[in-house]
């Protein structure tokens, strides 16, 4: 009771000033997700996976109306652990660019891209290198608590590879779902 009463919703909050220039942004998710190509040519792959952000705010809020927002820049360290095939990990760290929607706070939308390197124990008929690349794009909600602290849901596509560095490269696609906690510095 006393985090709730502690936690009010930002329901006044200026998303355009909480996400302003200068903001520093902290995300800590966690998410899981499953190869989209199975079962038609894919070894089906499952996993679990989490990790930090550590964005930045670099600009200004720009845009008209419903387009408003905010650019973030960061990266974000991660771990991806695999139930299927086997029980092995991939581990990176991504660049990653989102844009967030202010116009309607507390609720802001984002859309984001992503891409990274990692290195994997995954063993598997598309892909057996040791060092792989990731692109990703995502979309997803954030809800300002307050101003320095949002809870956020997403989604991702995600495709790795090792870019033709070895055979196999089929690679893999996959469909990837995070809750999170995102933290706001000023």
């Amino acid at each position: 009771m006393a985090i709730a009463l502690a936690v009010t919703p930002a329901w006044g909050a200026d998303a355009g000033a909480v996400l302003a220039k200068g903001t520093t942004i902290v995300t800590v998710n966690i998410g899981g997700g499953i190869n989209m190509d199975a079962p038609f040519k894919a070894t089906d792959v499952s996993f679990i996976n989490g990790g930090a952000r550590f964005g930045y705010l670099p600009f200004d809020p720009l845009g008209p109306g419903i387009l408003r927002g905010s650019v973030e820049v960061g990266l974000e360290p991660f771990v991806q652990l695999y139930l299927e095939p086997a029980h092995v990990s991939q581990e990176g760290i991504k660049a990653v660019g989102r844009y967030h929607f202010i116009s309607n706070a507390p609720i802001v939308p984002y859309v984001e891209l992503a891409t990274g390197v990692m290195h994997s124990n995954l063993k598997i008929r598309e892909i057996r290198s040791r060092h792989a690349f990731s692109l990703e794009a995502g979309t997803g909600l954030s809800y300002l608590l307050t101003p320095t602290l949002a809870v956020t849901a997403g989604y991702r596509f995600q495709h790795f590879s090792n870019a033709d560095a070895e055979d196999p490269n089929t690679g893999i696609n996959s469909n990837i779902g995070h809750i999170g906690l995102l933290f706001l510095f000023r």
